[in-house]
This record gives structure tokens, C-alpha cells and sequence, in this order.
């Protein structure tokens, strides 16, 4: 029988910040909702700003100008071997795929680090960009490798430590992660490592620490205004999981203040709408957000508010633009085998490719949320006793995530486990019965039937 965690006590704040997730050397890794993965700011202040003209095949023009990265692109351009440049542009491009999200950014990025890397080619802040770079598209050894690399040149730096930690998580090495993830706090306490903090907190089953280090993340402050809306959406996100919707519409409410028309709050308020019943102001919010950044969540939420009104043409319209985001995705460099898994098994699209992204996805993402995907698709295809493992091993940091509570409830009840799904079900009714448009009534029905 698989038991729910023990509640967490909050630790205190600041000095502390680390202290709980280290006793006992708890492991630690977000579900994995979309295709493109926000990773936490990097520093508590960034030269990054707007992008030069974006086009995203088959979503019409979205251009912006930004005037600080034309500033860069033509200093890059007046004075080749320009190390300082040259890395500022790609730091400058690298967020701007949080902003707009457009993955070829990130080709933009490591066309400019490889001027960086003849320039310069052992320094620790090309290691770091490069590692950044790697995280953001998925390649997590590599990002392991390039982070340790920079490290090895100058142990000093805090932002070295968090692409280490970032790149342990998902590679399932908890204790090396939170290590990291202490020297980041003991060299630089600041916004980008106090939102690691709430991370961490968050994977080890303590959502409420998570939100006390995230509000001490946005007290320390950023001059990036999209650093702070991201944080407030983390908020959000972590209220809504707790089934707080109020409190979560005012944090996405305040990340919109923060940066106007930001996607993933916009995302953040529609969830909440579609928690309520409230499916067409949901509709009109995830429209909204995909007019802003054409992500593959947003397609997919669209598609499943249309299932659930009947609309299966627009629906099937719908999860076809999955594909054709995951095709510029791939074409960027970018491993989404987890992600469009995720996207297949929930679905029941496409099993067999599912499966194998699946296990191919969790062979190089080994996290708690690689296990939790490989469970569901296992699951989905018809084995739930194989998917028995990894969904265990999805809640061994004691995650209290109604979604991986859900799959690993649903997996248990297939395997004959009355006691563990009914406990694990029933947590998620109790705390977020409108968790997942997609998946609320199935939680309901099979509570409602081992009840």
C-alpha cells in the first residue's frame, strides 16, 4: 500500500531556507504540462529584454522590437571577438524564449555562443550560457557537464551552482541537486536562488514552504519585470494545486501587472475558470494566451474545453497544432519525447509512439516526473502492472501534486490496490476536485466506485 507523505513543517524563513529540504536528504523535480519548459530566472537582474522581428510558422506574424537586443546584434556585428557582447546577446536570447516563446531563439543563442567560444573559449560565463542553453532545450548531461565546467574555473559564482542543481533534478540526483542548491543560497540569496528554494519545497511535498520561499524570492525583487510575473504565477500555481483558486486568480492578476498580456498567467486564470465550470471565459483566456505565445498547452487546453462542448472538430484542430509545434520545437534542438508522451497517453493518441518517447524520454530525464509520465503512458497502453514501478517511484519525494496523486491512484486501483487508490484519490477530491478539465469527472467516478 502506497501511504500519503506526512504534511511538512513550514521552515523559517531566509537562514533557514534550505534546512527543511535538507534534513534527511530528501530527493527533489514540475509536471511536465508543456512542450516549452520555463526554468527559473537565472539572476536577480538581466541585460534581456524584447526580441527582433518573430515570425512562428502557421501562427501569422508576431513581431517586437526590442531595442536592447538590435543594440547588442549591431555591437556583435561592429566588433567581432566581442566576448562580453557576444554573451550578453545570447543570455538576451535565451530570455526572450520566456517572453515570446520561440524556440528558434534558442538557435540564435548558440549561433552567438559559438562566436563566443572562439573568442574566448575556457570561460566560466560561456560555460554557464551553454549550460543554459542545454537546460532549455532539454539536454540535461550536457548542461551537467558545461555547469561542472564552469565551476571548475570559478566555484564562486552563484549561477553556476543553479545550472548544476537545475540539471540534477532532472537527472534524479536529489542530494547532489539540493547541495548545489545550498552553495547557490550561501554565495548570492537573492531572487534566482529563492525560487529554486520554492521548487525544491514544492518537489519534496511542501507547497506552502514552496510559497513562502517564492514571496521571499519576489521580496528580494528582479529589474526584470518578467522574472517577478513568472514568480507570481508560481504562486498561483502552487494555490491552485492546494485548490485555492481565489488566491490564485489575484497572483495571476499580479504577474499581469507585472508584465502585460503574460502568457502563462493569462494560462494560470483560465485553468482557474475551467476548475469553476466557468468553461467559456476559460476559452477565451487560453485563446488569448496562444495569440500572445503559440505553446502547446494552450493548443491542447483549447482542444480539451472544446471536446468537453461537443466541438470534436474544432477539438481534433485543435491537437493537431500539437504536432506542427513539436516539429519547430525539434527543429530548434529541443527533446519534447516527455512532454508529447504526456500529450499522447492523456489523449490515447498514437499509443505506441507514445510509449516509446516515454521510455525514452525517462532513460534521459530520470526525475520523479519522468517516472510519472512513463507511468501514465504504461498505463494508458494497457500495463498498468509495469506502470506500477514508476508510479511509485513519481511520489518517493512525497509530492503532493493532485495530478501525480491522480495517475498514481488510478494505476493502483488497475492493480488491485483499493486501499492506496481510494487514499490517494480521495486526497485529491479533498484538496483540488477540479484539477484537470481533462481528467475530474474520471478521478470522481473512480472514487465514487472504490467508495
Amino acid at each position: 500500500m502506497t501511504t500519503l507523505p506526512a504534511r511538512r513543517t513550514l521552515p523559517p524563513k531566509r537562514g533557514g531556507l534550505i534546512a527543511a529540504i535538507v534534513v534527511g536528504a530528501i530527493a527533489i523535480g514540475t509536471a511536465v504540462p508543456t512542450i516549452l519548459h520555463y526554468y527559473g530566472p537565472w539572476a536577480s537582474d538581466s541585460s534581456a529584454s524584447a526580441s527582433p522581428a518573430l515570425t512562428v510558422p502557421g501562427f501569422g506574424n508576431r513581431v517586437v522590437a526590442d531595442p536592447n537586443i538590435e543594440k547588442l546584434q549591431q555591437r556583435v556585428k561592429d566588433q567581432p571577438n566581442d566576448f562580453v557582447s557576444e554573451i550578453s546577446l545570447a543570455n538576451a536570447y535565451l530570455q526572450k524564449v520566456r517572453e515570446v516563446g520561440d524556440p528558434t531563439y534558442y538557435t540564435k543563442a548558440e549561433e552567438v555562443l559559438a562566436l563566443a567560444a572562439k573568442a574566448q573559449p575556457g570561460d566560466g560565463e560561456l560555460f554557464a550560457s551553454q549550460g543554459i542553453l542545454a537546460l532549455g532545450r532539454h539536454d540535461f548531461a550536457l548542461a551537467l557537464t558545461l555547469g561542472k565546467q564552469a565551476l571548475a574555473i570559478d566555484n564562486e559564482r552563484a549561477r553556476y551552482y543553479g545550472v548544476v542543481s537545475d540539471a540534477q533534478i532532472e537527472l534524479g540526483d536529489y542530494e547532489g541537486a539540493i547541495n548545489n542548491l545550498q552553495e547557490m543560497v550561501n554565495r548570492k540569496p537573492d531572487f534566482a536562488s529563492f525560487s529554486r528554494v520554492a521548487y525544491a519545497r514544492e518537489l519534496t511535498g511542501d507547497p506552502e514552504g514552496a510559497i513562502e520561499a517564492m514571496q521571499t524570492a519576489i521580496e528580494a525583487g528582479s529589474s526584470v519585470p518578467e522574472n517577478l510575473a513568472w514568480a507570481h504565477v508560481q504562486i498561483g500555481n502552487l494555490q491552485f494545486n492546494l485548490g485555492q483558486y481565489d488566491a490564485a486568480d489575484k497572483e495571476y492578476a499580479l504577474a499581469l501587472g507585472q508584465f502585460a498580456n503574460y502568457a502563462t498567467a493569462l494560462g494560470g486564470q483560465a485553468q482557474v475558470a475551467a476548475a469553476r465550470g466557468e468553461l467559456d471565459r476559460a476559452k477565451d483566456l487560453y485563446t488569448q494566451a496562444f495569440d500572445r505565445i503559440p505553446l502547446s498547452t494552450f493548443a491542447i487546453a483549447l482542444g480539451d474545453i472544446a471536446a468537453k462542448q461537443g466541438d470534436t472538430a474544432t477539438a481534433q484542430r485543435q491537437y493537431g497544432l500539437v504536432r506542427s509545434l513539436d516539429k519547430l520545437y525539434t527543429a530548434n534542438g529541443q527533446n519534447t519525447d516527455l512532454e508529447l508522451a504526456l500529450f499522447f497517453a492523456d489523449h490515447k493518441l498514437s499509443l505506441d509512439e507514445a510509449l516509446q518517447r516515454a521510455r525514452a524520454g525517462y532513460a534521459a530525464r530520470p526525475s520523479v516526473h519522468g517516472a510519472d509520465v512513463l507511468a501514465w503512458t504504461l498505463y494508458q497502453s494497457g500495463k498498468p502492472q509495469e506502470a506500477q514501478q514508476y508510479a511509485t517511484e513519481s511520489l518517493k519525494l512525497g509530492s503532493r501534486d493532485p495530478l501525480l496523486l491522480f495517475h498514481a491512484g488510478m494505476i493502483a486501483k488497475a492493480n488491485g490496490d483499493a486501499a492506496s487508490a481510494k487514499e490517494m484519490l480521495g486526497f485529491v477530491a479533498a484538496t483540488n476536485p477540479g484539477f484537470s478539465l481533462l481528467f475530474a469527472d474520471d478521478a470522481a467516478a473512480a472514487l465514487k466506485e472504490l467508495s
